[in-house]
């Protein structure tokens, strides 16, 4: 993974509504974030979640680099399981080799709605075992081209992938459960969200047990704007079916000064990525995530 001057880096997600722009106002949105202080940029993916929603996050990331994203292009979280990783790992490295910025892959195991593993012929229940199997494999297939003849979910029988000059790919694993953070540790780090800063130290701390170096992600929606709340608040309802209120200390709204007042706990107990998604006004999400991206990097 690639590091900006600031030890600590901050991303702008792009929601799926936001990629369904038209492709003018989409191209003047990625101006401003290519003029800004923000680090990088971030896709959501699901295939077919809750009814039927969803946004390919691979194929989001060949867009976002044909339009001309001069920043890191990350996925947060790519649903890993309910793909064969070797496809993932050819994807990756193809969209690596033309976007020069760099690209890191967020991978979780989703489940939240059943549905979505058995449209692909799959059951939820497999999905800790599939998750465990396929963060190793992409991880090797990203690093190495050497002969692979193994798993019991995805068996992967040839030559390997062959990569061109593109930067390596990065991998963070999302969770909160201790599963997650054991496999973060095997591949470049872990990435949080919905968790108090108390308990993303605790996950902190077990990685950082495994893997010294790991990088330190947290994830989370915000409200910008006068009606950032409101904003929020139906993101929650519309992406997850959440009820928000219980989830108003993990979704902070204001300036970009209060974004990164909120936010300074995290980075106190390790965060070094952040993924910030705005719910509001797309050009007031962009000044203000930038506005967070400064604050944040003059402290560090």
């Amino acid at each position: 993974m690639t590091s900006s001057t600031a030890s600590v880096r901050v991303g702008i997600g792009l929601s799926p509504d936001l990629l369904r722009l038209d492709r003018a106002r989409l191209a003047e949105l990625i101006g401003r974030i290519n003029e800004s202080s923000i680090d990088h940029v971030i896709v959501t993916d699901h295939v077919s979640f809750r009814g039927g929603r969803g946004q390919d996050g691979l194929a989001a990331l060949h867009y976002l680099a044909g339009l001309g994203v001069e920043r890191e292009l990350h996925t947060g979280v790519l649903i890993l399981p309910l793909r064969h990783p070797t496809l993932v790992a050819r994807q990756l490295l193809d969209v690596a080799d033309v976007h020069p910025h760099g690209v890191v892959a967020g991978v979780g195991l989703g489940g939240d709605d059943p549905a979505e593993y058995s449209m692909v012929g799959m059951t939820a229940r497999s999905r800790g075992a599939r998750m465990d199997e396929a963060v190793d494999l992409l991880v090797r297939l990203l690093a190495e081209a050497a002969p692979i003849d193994e798993g019991a979910h995805y068996p992967t029988n040839g030559p390997g992938l062959r990569r061109g000059d593109g930067r390596p790919v990065g991998v963070l694993v999302g969770g909160r459960v201790d599963a997650a953070h054991d496999r973060a540790a095997r591949a470049d780090g872990w990435l949080a969200t919905f968790c108090s800063p108390s308990r993303f130290a605790v996950g902190v701390d077990r990685v950082r047990a495994a893997a010294p170096d790991a990088v330190l992600g947290y994830q989370a929606w915000v409200g910008v704007g006068d009606d950032g709340r409101d904003r929020a608040d139906a993101q929650l309802r519309r992406f997850y079916g959440l009820e928000p209120e219980p989830f108003h200390r993990y979704t902070p709204v204001g300036d970009g000064a209060a974004l990164a007042a909120h936010l300074d706990p995290y980075c106190d107990a390790g965060a070094t990525v952040l993924n910030l998604f705005p719910a509001g006004d797309p050009e007031v999400g962009v000044a203000e995530i930038a506005a967070v991206a400064e604050v944040l990097h003059a402290r560090s």
